[in-house]
C-alpha cells in the first residue's frame, strides 16, 4: 500500500472517529437534560437504543479516531 493511499484511509478513519465522538458526547450530554414527557411514543424505543449503546459507540469512534491518527503518524514515517 503507498503512502497517499494511507494517508487517505488514516485520514477517514480519524474524521470518522472524531463526528462520531463529538455526536455521542452532544447526545450523552442531551440525555441529561432531557425532558422524557416531550419525547412521542414512537421514539422511545429508538432513544432507549440509543441511551444503551451511547457509550459503547464512543468508545468505538475514539478507538477509529486514536487508529486513524496513529495510522497518520506512520505514514508520515514511511514518507520520511
Amino acid at each position: 500500500m503507498d503512502v497517499t493511499t494511507l494517508r487517505a484511509i488514516a485520514g477517514t478513519l480519524a474524521m470518522a472517529g472524531a463526528w462520531g465522538t463529538v455526536a455521542m458526547v452532544i447526545y450523552k450530554a442531551a440525555l441529561r437534560r432531557v425532558d422524557w414527557d416531550l419525547i412521542p411514543a414512537s421514539a422511545m424505543p429508538r432513544v432507549r437504543w440509543w441511551a444503551t449503546h451511547a457509550t459503547r459507540v464512543l468508545r468505538l469512534s475514539l478507538a477509529f479516531a486514536v487508529l486513524g491518527l496513529t495510522l497518520l503518524g506512520l505514514a508520515e514515517l514511511a514518507a520520511t
